[in-house]
């Protein structure tokens, strides 16, 4: 069973990601979620997945997010900002790393994947196109 952490769950790649993993649950378990701002979205995910680590980027949504699965009984590790984000996508028990953040906000988070060591489910073309120059070298690096 591949472990995996998303980032961007609340988002078009990210759903259609977590409905491919709901389908095959014998293949596939979420430990990490990553969201933007969709507070409401991802405590429903955080529920319906149970991750391990969970990261909202909006740094004044936690607490809402902390409220709204207050009520379960072993809740996953809550983080916030783009630093919550990049530690979702290191995180220890997630082997791939899908990313599906918009933007060059995928940059970092795909770095920390790739030094960690996880593979890496790229939906997002800037963090190649700006940041190729430093992704690839890592990759062929960790490939080593």
């Amino acid at each position: 069973m591949k472990a995996i952490s998303l980032l961007g769950s609340t988002g078009s790649i990210g759903t259609q990601t977590l409905d491919i993993v709901a389908q095959n649950p014998d293949r596939f378990r979420i430990v990490g979620l990553a969201a933007g701002r969709n507070v409401e979205m991802l405590a429903a995910q955080i529920r319906q997945f149970r991750p391990q680590i969970a990261a909202i980027c909006e740094p004044d949504a936690l607490p809402q997010l902390k409220e709204a699965i207050a009520d379960l009984d072993n809740p996953p590790i809550l983080l916030a900002g783009s630093e919550g984000v990049v530690e979702v996508a290191r995180y220890g028990d997630s082997e791939a790393v899908v990313t599906g953040i918009v933007g060059c906000a995928g940059l970092l988070p795909t770095i920390a994947a790739i030094e960690a060591g996880k593979d890496i489910a790229l939906a997002n073309k800037e963090t190649l196109i700006a940041g190729g120059p430093v992704v690839l070298p890592l990759r062929s690096k960790a490939q080593r």
